[in-house]
């Protein structure tokens, strides 16, 4: 038989049973069988699964690698307190180092390893987003106290201010002297905080009499280089966060 686009039906069988073999590895450790998935933890390994015989039924287990990949990320403690929820919602048990489901029947084992392997990843997904929020939150503290150091009482932070397509922008400081006012924004190596502080700046610095636009980078050696340029070109100057207080003030 061919299809409408002229391959044979056993051409494409053989074709999907080529990348299923390619997308799912498998392989017997200490007589149990290991199945490595087309999933990746957040720092980029592949998601993995441990079956053993319990009887006539089934183990199947992520093997502790979860626990492992947040320990990586420096967030073991924040994944002890997700586990056990994520498990929960996924149908499958957190026991304190890895997630499993027990005695599963045969004809539940693929669910059991779609159980298993989306609870470890989404929990170590949930402990990477959960570390990103405090450091982000720890960084903007260091940012504020900064300019608060720089610009004694002129500082004001969270401030709206409307570009020259009068669209109303979100900036993370403005101090204003003398009839001079300068927009601060955080820069983070991420790329939608990096587009973001491009747009806005390109809008609010070109503004006749605006204000002056100052990128503050939380992460230079972390971010991309042409980012950095980009940044360069739309704003009117770019400091760090570890910038001293008389950087801060030249470049305002």
């Amino acid at each position: 038989m061919v299809d409408t686009v002229g391959m044979r039906t056993d051409d494409l069988q053989t074709l999907l049973a080529d990348l299923s073999r390619e997308l799912v590895r498998i392989s017997i450790e200490d007589r149990q069988g290991v199945i490595s998935l087309p999933q990746t933890y957040p720092g980029g390994s592949a998601v993995v699964v441990v079956i053993r015989r319990d009887g006539e039924d089934y183990i199947v287990t992520d093997n502790g690698l979860g626990f492992v990949e947040a320990d990586h990320l420096g967030g073991s403690a924040i994944y002890a307190r997700i586990a056990p929820a994520t498990a929960k919602v996924h149908g499958v048990r957190y026991d304190g180092d890895m997630m499993f489901a027990v005695q599963v029947p045969r004809d539940w084992l693929a669910n059991a390893i779609v159980f298993v392997s989306s609870a470890s990843r989404r929990a170590v997904e949930a402990t990477a987003q959960k570390l990103a929020e405090e450091r982000d939150n720890e960084t903007r503290t260091r940012f504020r106290a900064r300019l608060a150091e720089a610009f004694p009482g002129k500082a004001a932070f969270g401030v709206s201010f409307v570009g020259r397509s009068t669209k109303e922008w979100h900036f993370d400081a403005i101090v204003r002297s003398k009839g001079h006012a300068a927009l601060f924004d955080l820069v983070t190596p991420n790329h939608v905080s990096v587009a973001s502080s491009i747009v806005k700046f390109q809008d609010v610095v070109r503004l006749e009499d605006g204000p002056r636009g100052i990128a503050v980078l939380s992460d230079r050696k972390h971010m991309d280089a042409a980012d950095i340029t980009m940044i360069s070109e739309a704003a009117s100057s770019v400091v760090t966060l570890d910038a001293s207080a008389s950087a801060l003030r030249n470049a305002a």
